[in-house]
């Protein structure tokens, strides 16, 4: 018989980020959540996203 998994186990925190490049499978604007290392690293490492569900907004031409 399984044994029941220990209750206080808990999850991978999830972290949302947005892309805001083409990345693998994911387009410009598309929203995802990662584990906090793997966030981390496509927004700081890879910048090919930022933290959060919403776009930065552009830049007003001067």
């Amino acid at each position: 018989m399984a044994t029941p998994k220990d209750a206080t186990q808990t999850k991978d925190e999830r972290v949302t980020i947005t892309f805001t490049k083409p990345f693998n499978r994911y387009s410009r604007g598309d929203i995802a959540g990662f584990p906090a290392d793997r966030a981390k690293h496509l927004v700081e490492g890879v910048k090919v996203a930022v933290m959060g569900d919403k776009l930065p907004q552009p830049k007003a031409a001067e």
